[in-house]
């Protein structure tokens, strides 16, 4: 009686140890299993990129899995530098690689302007300016997914901008390179 107690509880374990709360699991449509823990993200049982710290939120549902026209796109979330949004981390999984593509201010991934195609991104932090009439540009990046393939969308870009900023700046760093260049404070109307 003892021993299929015994026995109960080791076919169990393996069960216990795939549902701890630091590892994430997915398959995609073309049967690539694909792990993450420890900060390590494992295809088809091989490693195949190795974050420099485990800094993952593992609990966040923006870790997902997105296929299109056959790429297989792997997004994690990880936590932002002190005073930073998060970070959303993007792969193109190819056989048993993870490529890294981008990383980006962490957002949902949906179709923001409705143009059939998933955006995701954003704009970090505002920090405060020291003259109450002016505000650091904070410029936004989004990228969206379109035909099997990961690209800047300029178009939402920009429309963001100028919704946040009341303008668009191609080039947003100030004179040191450093970002961002002061700009005046909307009007409110």
């Amino acid at each position: 009686m003892i021993s299929r107690i015994v026995i109960l509880m080791l076919l169990s374990l393996p069960a216990m140890a795939q549902s701890t709360t630091n590892r994430l699991n997915f398959k995609s449509g073309q049967s690539q299993m694909i792990g993450v823990y420890q900060g390590t993200i494992f295809v088809n049982g091989q490693r195949a990129h190795q974050f420099a710290t485990d800094n993952i939120v593992y609990k966040s549902k923006r870790n997902k899995l997105v296929e299109d026209k056959n790429s297989v796109f792997l997004f994690i979330e990880t936590l932002g530098e002190a005073g930073k949004k998060n970070r959303l981390n993007v792969f193109n999984i190819v056989f048993s690689r993870a490529d890294s593509i981008t990383s980006v201010v962490a957002s949902d991934v949906k179709d923001f302007d409705r143009d059939g195609y998933l955006e995701f991104g954003g704009s970090e932090v505002a920090t405060p300016h020291p003259s109450a009439d002016s505000l650091y540009y904070l410029p936004a990046e989004f990228y969206e997914i379109k035909k099997g393939h990961v690209a800047f969308d300029a178009e939402y870009t920009q429309m963001i901008d100028n919704k946040v900023n009341g303008t668009y700046l191609v080039s947003p760093l100030n004179k040191n390179g450093q970002c961002c260049v002061a700009i005046p404070k909307k009007k409110k109307k």
